[in-house]
């Protein structure tokens, strides 16, 4: 791997905000889509709604060739505008693959989603029911942050943004294993939702090795001190980027959480990182 090439492609990106295709779709518990423009490296899908209140987004994928490649639920997104002090405007809903809250471009770009000409390229939003206040009838339109893919090349990168459920039998520490993990798979942060049990510690650990270890109110005030975050209610954050492994995160080799419960209850965690699948040699 020749870290000096990726660096430098990172480093040309050049970005324009684009109108997006139009959108098929009819209704609130409807899945609505919109073809992208294959070809391109996409770093923000920004959804143009006329809704009021900010629940009906249910969930937002995008499809290369019918597989999900990153997705989100509405509730996860808004979590995040919260915790990262995002502004928002009203029917506005923003789905980031670049993390521009990042200072260097190689951070920011690094999770982008780069598509080539043959790709079959799907941005699925999935509306729930209509809000307090939203109208009888929803619409959707989208527009995109978007970068020119240099010769059609394959990306280097993934974007990992998906979720994964485990489960707390009882009030008690319970072990977990990161699925699929390996040292070309990076975590940058992970979110554990509490709606049906509380989290009061954290242990990160690789193999039988202890890499991290926080009580809940250590780990908040982390956030808030190194990151300027505000962590939410209901939903435990570790953003390993801002907690000392800096834009490139945490390889996810052998890696495993304990986790000190208040009861037994499914806990879902959000995650969201990258994955190198190619490896470019300089000539």
């Amino acid at each position: 791997m020749n870290k000096n090439l990726i660096s430098q492609a990172l480093a040309r990106v050049i970005t324009s905000h684009i109108k997006l295709d139009a959108a098929t779709g009819s209704n609130y518990d409807d899945e609505w889509t919109i073809k992208l423009n294959a070809g391109m490296n996409y770093h923000r899908i920004k959804l143009l709604t006329n809704l009021v209140a900010r629940t009906a987004i249910k969930k937002v994928t995008i499809d290369i060739g019918g597989t999900d490649v990153a997705y989100a639920s509405g509730a996860y997104l808004e979590f995040l505008a919260k915790t990262y002090q995002k502004h928002q405007t009203a029917g506005i809903f923003t789905f980031d693959l670049s993390k521009f809250q990042y200072r260097t471009q190689a951070g920011i770009y690094q999770t982008q989603l780069s598509t080539v000409l043959s790709d079959d390229v799907t941005l699925k939003v999935l509306f729930g029911a209509k809000g307090v206040g939203d109208p009888d009838s929803p619409s959707l339109r989208g527009s995109a942050i978007v970068s020119e893919n240099y010769n059609q090349a394959l990306p280097i990168f993934l974007p990992k943004k998906y979720s994964a459920t485990l489960y707390a039998s009882a009030g008690d520490e319970i072990e977990w294993v990161f699925p699929t993990g390996n040292q070309h798979k990076k975590l940058q942060t992970i979110t554990f939702d509490e709606t049906e049990t509380t989290i009061s510690k954290v242990v990160v650990k690789r193999s039988n090795t202890t890499l991290n270890e926080w009580t809940r109110a250590e780990l908040n005030h982390d956030l808030r001190e190194l990151g300027g975050l505000i962590p939410q209610s209901k939903m435990c954050m570790i953003d390993f980027c801002v907690l000392g492994f800096g834009t490139v995160g945490m390889p996810t080799n052998d890696l495993k959480f304990v986790l000190t419960t208040s009861s037994a209850g499914s806990i879902k965690a959000h995650i969201d990182g990258y994955e190198q699948v190619r490896f470019p040699q300089a000539v």
